[in-house]
Order: structure tokens, then sequence, then C-alpha cells
């Protein structure tokens, strides 16, 4: 393996040293910062290490895009709570913070993380506080289940296209089906390919689900 110029060296040591304290790379401009240098220099760097097999850099926009290869390979993703009305998802007030996730898991595309609100998706086992990652979108099958916005609303529902008409299906007999009325008040934000859960906060005799977890 090449050998690493002294500050390739340095900038290797704080790219370890900074994961190691925040769980995720730094960007760019933090590595500028850190060796007062210009961000095309630091990039310069990363090329370099890159090339001689120190770290692997995503070239998907994300501005944490750095993998050290001397570690488990993983990523940030953003995870959105409460989302603003009239704010892109993904919008920098929405996101509550970024979580490491495997990158096998994660993919190469785009993803974010969702935090679930309320019950409409019980009888699917997705639960309140529950996180879905999702994989962004622009079209779905129908039956998936979706992240989709009405207006400036933000829902988790099955996705169905029929003879060109949208509809959203909850899975908990107590909610009705959405029919989008105003297609151009509809965006579908992503699909959804996993979910995390804490059970330390799952209260399962608090949950009904098809006959399972009755109060005691």
């Amino acid at each position: 393996m090449e050998e690493l110029t002294p500050r390739q060296e340095s900038v290797l040591r704080f790219i370890e040293k900074y994961f190691r304290q925040h769980q995720q790379p730094p960007t760019e401009r933090e590595i500028a910062r850190h060796f007062s240098i210009n961000q095309s220099a630091a990039r310069k760097h990363l090329k370099a290490l890159e090339r001689k097999g120190r770290l692997t850099m995503r070239h998907d926009g994300r501005s944490r895009g750095i993998l050290l290869n001397s570690v488990a390979p993983s990523v940030p993703v953003p995870l959105v709570g409460s989302v603003q009305a009239g704010t892109p998802l993904l919008a920098e007030e929405n996101i509550e913070m970024h979580m490491m996730l495997d990158l096998n898991m994660v993919g190469t595309e785009q993803t974010f993380l969702l935090r679930v609100k309320g019950d409409s998706m019980i009888e699917a086992g997705i639960f309140e506080d529950d996180l879905l990652l999702v994989r962004r979108a622009e079209s779905a099958r129908s039956g998936e289940i979706v992240v989709a916005r009405i207006g400036d609303e933000t829902t988790v529902k099955r996705f169905y296209d029929i003879a060109g008409r949208i509809f959203l299906e909850p899975a908990n007999k107590n909610y009705s089906p959405i029919m989008v009325e105003e297609p151009e008040d509809f965006r579908l934000e992503g699909r959804v390919v996993a979910l995390i859960r804490d059970m330390r906060n799952l209260e399962v005799k608090k949950r009904t689900v098809n006959g399972f977890g009755r109060p005691s």
C-alpha cells in the first residue's frame, strides 16, 4: 500500500478521531477549518487518501460522504421528526439528528429516517415512535408502504394507483383510505424499506393488533 505524506497522515488521523467522537465523518468544510486550508485543498487530500486505499468517498451529494476502510462501513442518515408546514421534508429545521447506519442496510441511494406519529399503520406492525428507513423515490408499486405528502401533511400509508387514481390505505380498521383529489398537492417522498424500533419504549400490553397484546 502506498505510503502517506505527513499531511495526509494528519488528515486521516483527524477523520478517525472525529469519527470516534461523533460517530460520523467530518465534512470537507470541517476538515478545511481544522487544518486552516480551503475546501479544495481538503478535497485534494481526500482524493489522495482514497487513491491510496485508506478511505472511500460517496459521490451522491452527501456532505458527510467519507467511508473509512479501517472500520465497518456506515453512513449518516438524517432523522426527520416533526415536519414544519411549507418546508421540504429534508429541510434542516425538520432534521432532529443524524444516525450512523450500516452501509449494507442503507444502500447507495438517498435515504432518510422518519419518526412515526399516530397509529394508522399498527396492523402492519408499525407503531408510534418507530423509525422508518425510507428510500427516496418518485414512484412506487401498488401495495408498497410509502411516505407521502398531501399539501403540508406527511403520512405513512400503503400506496395504490388504480386506473390513474391514487389511494393511500391505512393499516388500521378505524381509519378510511385517502383518495388523492388534487394530484398537484400530492408528493411521494419515498418507499419504506426497513423499520427500527427501540424495544424499551414498546408497551405491548397497551396495544391490540389482530387480537394480540390485549391490555391486562
